[in-house]
């Protein structure tokens, strides 16, 4: 999908955090460890919040930055983000789902680093270096709760 403005690129974010969740949660309901299901419902949570918190910040933010239009240096069409991301179908433990976690956050970290390299005026830049911030702790949260859950 290319982008248009700076709404269109946080919904899709908002969707993505909502696909990526249900995801988790299908995966935690078929799965047969006890650790493994309390990861993905963890995981399916934090989804959930970071879904929660895009929506927040759509009804709140700026509609001048929200409108503002994306400047790419080329025709630049994003890829389809969630099937880069593997399914998680052949997890086999904790660590698996940890793997496949780190995967989606640097997938989106990335995107939020290019867009604020990108960025037409000061605001769209701190808009996604923030972003990129938050999705860098949001991964440091989940190795550290994760692993947790793994050592016990």
């Amino acid at each position: 999908m290319a982008f248009r403005q700076v709404k269109d690129l946080l919904e899709w974010i908002h969707d993505f955090h909502r696909q990526l969740g249900v995801q988790y949660a299908r995966l935690a309901e078929a799965a047969a460890d006890e650790r493994m299901r309390m990861a993905l419902v963890f995981l399916a949570d934090r989804e959930r919040r970071l879904q929660e918190g895009i929506a927040a910040y759509l009804e709140d933010a700026d509609q001048g930055l929200l409108t503002t239009w994306l400047i790419d240096s080329q025709e630049f069409g994003h890829p389809a983000v969630l099937e880069r991301i593997p399914p998680c179908l052949g997890c086999h433990d904790v660590q698996d789902i940890l793997a496949n976690v780190m995967t989606a956050h640097q997938t989106l970290e990335d995107m939020y680093r290019l867009r604020a390299e990108l960025a037409s005026i000061p605001e769209e830049v701190e808009l996604f270096q923030h972003l990129a911030e938050q999705q860098e702790a949001e991964a440091r949260l989940q190795t550290r709760d994760l692993a947790r859950l793994d050592m016990y």
